[in-house]
């Protein structure tokens, strides 16, 4: 008999026939995986975090006796998953495998249960940030790149000089084209975004205000605040207290 490598929790049924729990467990498994391929299609981030929220939550029954190995698991399957929706939408193949392999990259490092399940919503907003590529399809190729690399890493510094050499071309005509496209300058694209990662960040997780503002490439805590309050109308402290409560888990 071959060894059991990967350690399968025995989940044969008295009969052949599964109980109402372990068949209603089944079946949410498979009617979570259509929901969130349709939401990363969408590029509907708050439902596709609750859905990959309720999949990875704790107290599940496992299919594997290793915990960290089974979220694992889970997450490269629907990291493919998500990646191969988009795909059918007309995202195209370099773009898919940039993210799928920083997918990889992360669920490889991660190191307990705990970070799997915040990773899980972490890998559902890269993929809808991708799936918002899909909306610009009619832009040049030099600004679908850039929307793209602010999406995956707004903790890089994303100045005009930057995506210049990035992209090899000249400064003045790639912020000229940017303009002409979007309407915004290129700062103004990449401060909007900045704002509006760090107020999702701050009524989804407990990262001290400091820290967020790290996370979306403002190293001074001082000037986001005032960035934030100059486009919110309030400072971060006072955007959580007022909103964390009206957000839904």
């Amino acid at each position: 008999m071959t060894d059991n490598i990967f350690k399968y929790t025995d989940r044969s049924f008295p009969d052949g026939v599964p109980s109402d729990a372990d068949l209603a467990g089944i079946v949410l498994r498979y009617r979570q995986t259509d929901q969130l391929r349709m939401y990363i299609r969408e590029g509907n981030e708050h439902a596709a975090c609750q859905v990959m929220s309720e999949r990875f939550q704790k107290g599940g029954a496992g299919r594997l006796q290793d915990e960290l190995t089974e979220l694992k698991y889970d997450l490269v399957l629907l990291s493919g998953l998500m990646g191969q929706s988009l795909r059918d939408a007309g995202i195209e193949d370099l773009h898919l495998e940039r993210v799928h392999t920083a997918s990889l990259r992360k669920i490889e490092s991660a190191a307990s249960s705990d970070e799997c399940r915040s990773l899980a919503a972490e890998l559902a907003k890269d993929y809808c940030s991708l799936s918002r590529l899909q909306s610009f399809h009619n832009y040049p190729p030099l600004i679908k790149e850039i929307i793209f690399a602010v999406d995956m890493d707004l903790a890089r510094p994303l100045t005009l000089g930057y995506f210049a050499e990035m992209l090899n071309v000249n400064s003045s005509y790639l912020s000229g084209l940017f303009r002409k496209e979007t309407g915004l300058s290129l700062t103004e694209y990449v401060t909007a975004r900045r704002v509006l990662r760090a107020a999702d960040l701050l009524l989804t997780s407990q990262l001290p205000i400091k820290t967020i503002a790290e996370q979306v490439g403002i190293s001074d805590v001082h000037y986001f605040s005032r960035v934030f309050k100059k486009k919110t109308g309030q400072t971060p402290r006072q955007y959580r207290e007022r909103h964390a409560g009206n957000h839904e888990p």
